[in-house]
């Protein structure tokens, strides 16, 4: 799966074939067939295995922090502190951009936000019943639009690494907490 990850983040998914992936892996060729059917069987489960992997030390970030709101801007900064040149980062946007085409593809990508969305709407109301966040604020709702701004912020990071998160660390806190911050 490493190979696979490592090929597709320089080639793209639709370039890479089987022998480059066993080749690199210093593998048989017949063993990507055996223990996943396929070369897309491959790429889809090293999709998944790199999401829950290459993406854990911001979620740990965020879950070990004092508070959700620290968690959140912890979750920013390591995302903005991540080597965008990564080949698990390179890999994740080939497979994005490919998930609208390939539903298998498509249903794993939907599973792990969907996990993510209810660990950040559990933060969230678990936050609110210790007074952190104002209780008028949804959890659904605002998990949704929060991993949909951790997303977005990961692309525009990806575009432009010399982006400064600090900004949009401070709105996240805003918006959770409806009281600004200093810059």
């Amino acid at each position: 799966m490493e190979a696979a990850i490592e090929l597709v983040a320089e080639h793209g998914w639709e370039r890479v074939t089987t022998r480059q992936i066993a080749r690199r892996a210093r593998s048989n060729q017949a063993l990507i067939n055996y223990h996943f059917g396929s070369k897309e069987g491959l790429l889809r489960a090293a999709l998944e295995s790199a999401l829950r992997e290459g993406f854990q030390a911001p979620l740990q970030a965020m879950l070990e922090a004092p508070s959700f709101v620290d968690g959140c801007v912890a979750l920013i900064t390591e995302m903005a502190a991540m080597d965008q040149a990564e080949p698990i980062v390179r890999f994740s946007m080939e497979a994005l951009s490919r998930a609208p085409r390939d539903e298998e593809l498509r249903r794993i990508m939907a599973n792990l936000l969907t996990e993510l969305r209810t660990l950040i709407a559990t933060g969230i109301a678990e936050a609110q019943a210790r007074g952190e966040i104002p209780a008028g604020i949804d959890p659904a709702g605002t998990a949704t639009l929060l991993g949909g701004v951790f997303d977005g912020l990961g692309l525009h990071l990806l575009v432009d690494p010399s982006l400064d998160a600090a900004p949009a660390a401070r709105a996240v806190r805003t918006l959770l907490t409806g009281t600004k911050e200093n810059a």
